[in-house]
């Protein structure tokens, strides 16, 4: 069994690297999706059924009655949706305890189905930085499998870089206290000064989608997504969904405090 490292990629490249090594993927997304379903299943969701195309949200809600839509495009709520992509509106929410939720967002959506085959899928944010940790370098360890970290940038747009998905990535890596793969090396020293020099808050408020955000009104959002360690729920990829047109969704539930695999 080889040492375990980290690798600090991004977009549709990172998901096939989780995929292709059986890596443990960790999808960030840091403004919002997250921490938004992170916030969910600690409000009490069951469940979340998290799938790329608006469509297949209002599809798979009509053959769940019962079931929250929660979501956004362009970082607003979706026409008919409960709630948008947005951890203080499902905190301000009535406790959803025992409910299945159906997501969908502009970017976190579409990187954590296409890296759902990987040995393990595990969301991670500034929110539940050190359950994330807690959990995968012992799983690491014990397995040999080498951390992903992929940055969910901007979906389809493959050239774009996210700085705050990129930082939370760094953020995350260095938490979890792997050696760095050789070609993630000089990417994690970088972020790990900036990180030291300006902070969490200052590197997401400066990036394009934070100011996008600012200006429609989630500006509380951006400063909640920056917070270490506000909640313990790991949304995990539980199992694979497959919807009506054979598109494919993922479950994701809340990993169990301490698990070991």
């Amino acid at each position: 069994m080889t040492n375990p490292c980290t690798h600090l990629t991004r977009g549709t490249a990172g998901c096939a690297l989780a995929v292709r090594d059986g890596a443990v993927a960790i999808v960030v997304d840091a403004l919002r999706a997250s921490t938004t379903l992170a916030v969910l299943l600690a409000h009490g969701a069951a469940r979340i059924l998290v799938v790329a195309r608006v469509e297949d949200a209002r599809a798979l809600a009509e053959t769940l009655p019962d079931a929250l839509l929660v979501g956004e495009r362009g970082g607003e709520r979706l026409p008919g949706f409960h709630l948008g992509n947005s951890p203080l509106e499902v905190l301000a929410s009535p406790r959803m305890d025992g409910r299945t939720v159906v997501f969908t967002s502009s970017n976190g959506a579409q990187r954590l189905t296409a890296s759902c085959l990987a040995d393990r899928v595990l969301v991670g944010s500034v929110a539940n930085a050190s359950a994330v940790a807690t959990f995968a370098r012992p799983y690491a360890d014990a397995t040999g499998r080498d951390v992903v970290c992929v940055a969910a940038g901007k979906y389809p747009d493959e050239t774009y870089v996210s700085p705050e998905d990129e930082a939370t990535g760094a953020y995350l890596a260095l938490r979890i206290g792997l050696p760095f793969a050789e070609d993630s090396q000089a990417d994690a020293d970088a972020w790990e000064r900036r990180l030291v020099l300006d902070g969490l808050e200052s590197i997401f408020r400066a990036s394009r989608h934070a100011q996008r955000l600012m200006e429609i009104g989630y500006g509380e959002d951006v400063l909640y997504c920056t917070r270490p360690d506000t909640v313990t729920a790991v949304p995990t990829v539980t199992a694979v969904v497959t919807l009506h047109n054979r598109d494919i969704g993922v479950e994701l539930v809340a990993l169990a405090p301490n698990r070991p695999a």
